[in-house]
């Protein structure tokens, strides 16, 4: 069953920037690089005073996620210094034009 990975962060003061073009170049790697990511897409709200920037993740199945993450060298450590908070939701997807 494809998972669908949905995360909501809120980055700190001065440091939108730097992690939406951190998180940019992850998605582009993950969609280059990683067997079985359907779909990486990074989405920042219309209103501009909505700091929040949004990852929305689209795995094959659970195989390609775990292998994702035990990846040489894969760590969010980079995240820390740029984030308020993180919130992370891990569903299973029931309709989806990309899931297998």
């Amino acid at each position: 069953m494809a998972l669908g990975i949905y995360i909501e962060y809120t980055p700190r003061d001065g440091c939108r920037e730097t992690l939406l073009g951190r998180l940019r170049d992850e998605a582009e790697s993950c969609m280059r690089n990683d067997n079985g990511c359907l779909r990486m897409e990074v989405a920042v709200p219309q209103k501009a005073e909505d700091q929040r920037i949004f990852l929305i993740e689209l795995w094959r199945d659970r195989a390609a996620l775990d292998a994702h993450g035990a990846k040489p060298g894969h760590s969010h450590a980079w995240q820390e210094p740029l984030v308020e908070s993180k919130r992370v939701s891990v569903c299973d997807v029931v309709a989806s034009p990309e899931a297998p």
